[in-house]
């Protein structure tokens, strides 16, 4: 299975495409079972702002797959959506799935960043003035 190197290079890049990191060490079984959902997984992350990790804790026997922004990741506050699944269920599309519709509802959930607040502000304020320019 061919992973993807996680780079730093793509911080700033305004094309979304969403892509699947697999860890490594997956063991035998799912490494399997996330090879035969890739594609799946592929076209489901590949429009979206932001990334499907999947990583294996072993201590747990859980696989993880973690919805979240490649710029964000490793950080403790960070917004981010997990899926844990046991490693021997077959299911990972569908948990796959979960995490991107649990990630996409926290998305959709935030407050306004200041400047989508700025933004509105100016653009009611041209409009106004626009009405005001009009009225004369």
């Amino acid at each position: 299975m061919q992973i993807q190197k996680i780079s730093s290079q793509n911080q700033n890049n305004t094309n979304f495409q969403g892509k699947v990191f697999v860890e490594p060490d997956l063991s035998y079984k799912p490494c399997q079972y996330v090879r035969r959902h890739l594609k799946t997984m592929q076209v489901m992350i590949s429009n979206k702002p932001y990334d499907l990790f999947i990583t294996q804790d072993h201590a747990k026997n859980t696989v993880k797959l973690i919805a979240q922004n490649e710029k964000d990741l490793g950080k403790r506050k960070a917004l981010r959506y997990v899926v844990s699944v046991d490693k021997n269920v077959e299911d990972y599309d569908i948990a796959a799935a979960e995490a991107i519709n649990g990630f996409d509802k926290k998305l959709a959930n935030l407050p306004p960043t200041f400047k989508e607040k700025a933004k509105n502000f100016f653009d009611k304020l041209g409009e106004k003035f626009m009405q005001i320019m009009q009225d004369e």
